[in-house]
C-alpha cells in the first residue's frame, strides 16, 4: 500500500498573554492541514526547553537545513546578545545545543532579538539574521546577520538593513530570484514625532539574500502588529502573511499570490490559532514528520495489547483520564467483530450527562456525545462482520465526525462545543455504566477482538486519518 501524502505544516511558538503577561517561555508546538488552522499539541504546554542561561526561549525558528536536519534559533531572553541554537533529526529529541556569540565583534549591545536563516544557493552556506542596538539600550534596533556553513563557525556579523529607522523582526522569502524580507516598523515606539502611524510590517527587497534591501511598501499589516512570517501554502500559488498583536493577545493572517498585493485580514472563523501563541515560526513538513510528531505529542493514551473482553480504563473519580472536560478529542479503534448483532461497545467515555461513546449496534457503527445532559448521535452501516475494521471518531469544537477504514462515513453537529467533565468509569470493548447514548444495565460486551486503542488530544483531520489507517495497515499486516 502506497501511503497518501497531503499538505502539512507545523508551528513552533512560545505562549504570553497581552503586553507580554504569564509568560511561558520555552518551545510549543502546533500543526495544522490548511495552514489556517492551527491545532495545538501537548496541551499547549511546552515540548522542548533550553539549558541556556535561565532555561528562556523565546521567537523561535525553525527550518530544515541543506543537511536534513532541523536547525533552530531563538532568542535566550530579552537582554541576552547571544543566540540560542539547537538541532534534531525528528522535531521531538534536540542536541547540539549553544549559545552564538552573534554581536562579539561590535562594542557595547544592548540586545539580540528574533532570529532567523536562510540557506544561501549562491554561497552554500546559511545567513543568520536578528535585531540589535548598540549602546545600552534597546531603542535603535537594526538588522544584522553572520555566516556560518556548519552551524560550528561563524563570521563576525555586520550590518544588513537599516531604513533609516527602528527595525524589529526580519523574515526573508525568496519568489522569482527576488528576496523579500518583511520586518516590522517600531519608530512609532520611540519617536512618534518622527513616525506617527503605529507600529506594524513593511516589505523591502533585494536580488540578493545579503542585500542590499530596498523599501518596496508602506504599512502593510494592521496597527500594533510584529513578527511577519511567510509561509507558502503546498500545491497552490498563495503566500500567507502571519503577524502578531503583541498587546492583545492574538494573531493575524492575510493572503496574496505574489508577496505583493494582499488580502484583507481573514475573518476570525477561517483560522485558528493557540491559546496565547506569541512570536511563531510555521514550515512545512512531510507526512512522516509530522506523523512522529503526532504520536509523541498529540496521543494521551495507547492500548495497544489485543483484547477479546472489556477493558476499565477509568474508574468512577472527578478528575484525570476519561475524566476531564474536552473541546477536541479523537478516539482509534481496531477491532474484529464476530458478528454485528445487538448491542457492543467499542469506546466507553463519561454517562449520559457528559461523554464519548462508540458502538455497533444492529449492523451498524454508532457514536454518541453529550455535554450537560444534552445528546448527539450518529450511525453508519457496516457491511459485514469478521473482517478488520478501523474507525476514529473526532471531536471537534462541536463536530462529531466519523470515520471507517481510512475515509470519512458520517457526521453530526452538536448543539455545544465543549464536553464538560464527567466522573463515570470508562474503557473500551465494554460499558461500564451509563453511556453516552443514555444505556445502561448491562455490558454491552464487545463480541469480537479489539487492538490499538489510542486516544488523541488533537481533532485529527482527513489526511491524518488516512495516513494513520494506511500507516497502521502495514504494522498490522492489514
Amino acid at each position: 500500500m502506497t501511503l497518501p501524502s497531503s499538505p502539512a505544516y507545523m508551528m513552533a511558538y512560545f505562549r504570553s498573554g497581552p503586553r507580554q503577561t504569564d509568560k511561558v517561555e520555552q518551545l510549543h508546538y502546533a500543526y495544522s492541514r490548511d495552514g489556517l488552522r492551527w491545532y495545538e499539541l501537548n496541551h499547549n504546554e511546552p515540548v522542548w526547553a533550553p539549558s541556556l542561561g535561565e532555561g528562556v526561549l523565546r521567537d523561535p525558528f525553525i527550518q530544515k537545513g541543506a543537511d536534513g536536519l532541523w536547525h533552530m534559533v531563538f532568542t535566550i531572553r530579552p537582554s541576552n546578545i547571544r543566540l540560542g541554537y539547537a538541532r534534531s533529526r525528528d522535531l521531538v529529541h534536540w542536541e547540539g545545543e549553544k549559545a552564538i556569540p552573534a554581536m562579539a565583534n561590535f562594542g557595547q549591545v544592548a540586545n539580540s532579538w528574533a532570529p532567523e536563516f536562510n540557506f544561501d544557493p549562491e554561497q552554500n552556506d546559511y545567513m543568520l539574521h536578528w535585531s540589535s542596538s548598540l549602546g545600552p539600550k534597546v531603542n535603535n534596533n537594526k538588522i544584522y546577520c553572520l555566516r556560518t556553513p556548519d552551524w560550528e563557525s561563524f563570521s563576525e556579523a555586520k550590518l544588513l538593513f537599516d531604513p533609516g529607522y527602528r527595525i524589529i523582526d526580519a523574515n526573508i522569502t525568496c519568489l522569482d530570484g527576488k528576496y523579500h524580507m518583511f520586518y516590522k516598523d517600531e519608530e512609532y515606539v520611540y519617536d512618534r514625532g518622527k513616525e506617527p502611524h503605529p507600529p506594524g510590517n513593511k516589505l523591502a527587497v533585494s536580488d540578493h539574500l545579503e542585500g542590499p534591501y530596498v523599501i518596496a511598501s508602506d504599512f502593510i499589516t494592521p496597527d500594533f502588529t510584529e513578527g511577519p512570517e511567510i509561509l507558502k501554502l503546498q500545491d497552490e500559488e498563495t503566500w500567507c502573511l502571519f503577524y502578531d498583536y503583541w498587546a492583545y493577545g492574538k494573531i493575524g493572517v492575510m493572503q496574496s499570490g505574489n508577496l505583493r498585493e494582499w488580502s484583507e485580514e481573514l475573518e476570525a472563523g477561517r483560522v485558528h490559532f493557540p491559546y496565547r501563541a506569541r512570536h511563531f515560526t510555521v514550515f512545512p513538513v512531510t507526512e512522516e514528520e509530522l506523523a512522529v510528531v503526532i504520536n509523541r505529542y498529540g496521543v494521551e493514551a495507547h492500548y495497544p495489547t489485543p483484547v477479546f473482553g472489556g477493558v476499565r480504563v477509568a474508574d468512577r473519580a472527578a478528575a484525570g483520564r476519561l475524566h476531564d472536560e474536552f473541546a477536541r478529542r479523537s478516539v482509534s479503534v481496531w477491532f474484529q467483530a464476530k458478528d454485528l448483532e445487538g448491542t457492543q461497545l467499542l469506546y466507553d467515555e463519561g454517562g449520559s450527562r457528559s461523554g464519548f461513546a462508540l458502538r455497533l449496534r444492529a449492523g451498524s457503527i454508532e457514536a454518541a456525545v453529550a455535554s450537560e445532559g444534552v445528546g448527539t448521535t450518529l450511525t453508519f452501516g457496516l457491511k459485514e462482520a469478521q473482517s478488520w475494521n478501523h474507525a476514529i471518531l473526532v471531536f471537534n469544537e462541536g463536530l462529531l465526525e466519523l470515520y471507517v477504514n481510512g475515509t470519512f462515513a458520517a457526521s453530526a453537529q452538536a448543539p455545544f462545543d465543549w464536553i464538560e467533565p464527567h466522573s463515570d468509569p470508562g474503557g473500551y470493548g465494554a460499558r461500564f455504566g451509563t453511556d453516552a447514548f443514555g444505556d445502561s444495565g448491562d455490558l454491552a460486551a464487545f463480541g469480537g477482538q479489539i487492538r490499538s486503542v489510542k486516544l488523541y488530544s488533537v481533532p485529527l483531520q482527513p489526511a491524518d486519518i488516512a495516513f494513520i489507517y494506511g500507516q497502521e495497515c502495514q504494522m498490522i499486516g492489514i
